[in-house]
């Protein structure tokens, strides 16, 4: 005579968290007990803990659950902050007019590349007039004192030469006792005095020309300090122009023109600034650590900076400077990081790495090698205790339980007995946890490495072992 068959258990695909605590509610209610009761299953009191949950593979699939084997790892113990690009303070120039003067062309335009020495643009100057004008009236004295200089020199030179003949000739004549003493003895005396003369004009001509020097000297150096090279002055006699008082105003670096604030024709001040020139090769990455982490910062820890505008990008350098002060409002002292502003896949703009730009910075604390580490999307919190979902393989009872239908005179994996399919046991065990790094934490006990832990659905189990908590008494 046949037995009776089995009620049918539900296996429902796809559920959502409150149909999967139902389906587990129910995955253990129709047994062949006498009254609907549980064959080896524990009715804890209303209220009483549910530890271990079943599921069959079907309602695993569709509450998402996935799971990844507990083992050592590098623990990277890190600290986040917010974080944001800003110019490379000391590669950035401010080009202002050494003079007042009025515009009169531009050669470069905003976010033009320059090279150090290149012309931004020409002015006219009153002032630089004055002093062009001086500087070449200081050249012209000099020019003039060294010719005058050389003449009298030359001149000076013949009184001389003409003395020593008369004194040469009268020192023969005086040997041969032709002549008097007189004469030899004013014309040793006029060759004396000739001397004299010549040295003493000479040295007076040259100090003269010292002060000319000492002049034309001042008056180069005062258009230099105007922003004219030598070069310029080079060309003050040939070029009408800068004798007015136009001259070039020129980069003192190379980089990119990032500000521009000058029109022609306009009048322009000493403190007016006309140009902004930024390296934007290399900027800094500035971060804020609040003061109560401040000192786990140093220079030279690690950094990995990841920006809101180039996700999955992960650029790596490592702290150069720790501000000296705190700011009083924000409580936060700023971290400095400086990178390469290199290109960035996908984008083929120059410099990509943008003064503003918004986003992270994780500081490599510390490193060391944990025995059990698990993803930190696997700790289940409650309250202060943490806890995770191991999932248990239950091969041998889905064998015995095959075995079974099998004697009652069904096939196995018949279609009205698909809850005679494998199942999966999840048991939720308390762990307690270490260091933590990146998306990764230490687990210091609780389960040991080769563990399988749930990762991804853990909520679906909480909830469903909550059934349990609040009166459905089920232990699975």
């Amino acid at each position: 005579m046949k037995r009776s068959a089995r009620p049918r258990r539900p296996s429902i695909p796809g559920l959502g968290v409150a149909q999967v605590a139902l389906a587990v509610a129910l995955s253990g209610c129709g047994g062949d007990a006498p009254g609907g009761g549980h064959s080896g299953h524990d009715h804890g009191p209303p209220g009483a803990s549910s530890d271990e949950v079943t599921l069959t593979h079907e309602q695993v699939e569709g509450a998402g659950i996935r799971t990844v084997l507990a083992q050592p790892g590098a623990i990277l113990e890190r600290l986040r902050l917010t974080a944001v690009v800003h110019e490379n303070l000391d590669t950035q120039a401010h080009l202002t007019p050494k003079v007042p003067g009025l515009v009169r062309s531009i050669r470069k335009r905003l976010g033009d590349r320059v090279e150090a020495g290149e012309v931004l643009c020409e002015l006219e100057s009153t002032e630089l007039g004055q002093a062009a004008s001086s500087y070449m009236e200081a050249r012209a004295s000099l020019e003039a004192g060294q010719r005058l200089l050389e003449q009298e020199a030359l001149l000076l030179e013949r009184g001389v030469e003409v003395a020593q003949t008369i004194f040469a000739r009268e020192e023969r004549l005086k040997e041969q006792q032709l002549t008097t003493l007189r004469p030899y003895y004013e014309a040793e005396k006029a060759l004396a005095q000739a001397k004299l003369e010549r040295d003493t004009r000479v040295l007076s001509l040259r100090a003269a020309l010292e002060q000319r020097e000492i002049q034309l000297h001042t008056a180069e150096e005062r258009l230099k300090i105007l922003g004219l090279t030598s070069d310029d002055l080079a060309r003050l006699d040939r070029d009408e122009e800068h004798g007015h008082g136009r001259y070039p105003l020129r980069a003192p670096r190379s980089g990119l023109i990032v500000a521009r604030d000058i029109t022609e024709n306009e009048y322009v001040e000493t403190s007016s600034k006309l140009f902004l020139i930024q390296d934007l090769s290399r900027v800094w990455i500035m971060a804020s650590v609040y003061e109560r982490d401040l000192r786990h910062v140093e220079r030279g820890q690690r950094a990995e900076v990841q920006l809101d505008a180039f996700p999955g990008v992960t650029l790596k350098g490592e702290v150069t400077f720790v501000d000296y002060k705190v700011d009083p409002a924000s409580r936060a002292c700023e971290v400095r990081i400086e990178l390469p502003n290199e290109p960035i896949p996908g984008w083929s703009e120059l410099f990509p790495l943008r003064p503003g730009l918004f986003g992270t910075v994780e500081l490599v604390l510390t490193e060391h090698q944990a025995a059990v580490s698990l993803p930190e999307r696997a700790i289940v919190h409650e309250g202060e205790l943490s806890f995770v979902f191991l999932a248990l393989e239950t091969a041998e009872e889905h064998e015995a339980h095959e075995e079974h239908e099998t004697h009652d005179g069904h096939e196995a994996g018949h279609d009205d007995h698909d809850e005679g399919g494998p199942r999966q046991r999840f048991v939720r065990r308390r762990v307690e946890l270490g260091a933590r790094g990146g998306d990764r934490v230490e687990v210091l006990s609780g389960i040991e490495a080769g563990a399988r832990v749930v990762v991804e659905g853990t909520f679906t189990l909480k909830s469903a072992a909550r059934q349990g908590e609040l009166g459905g008494g089920h232990s699975h």
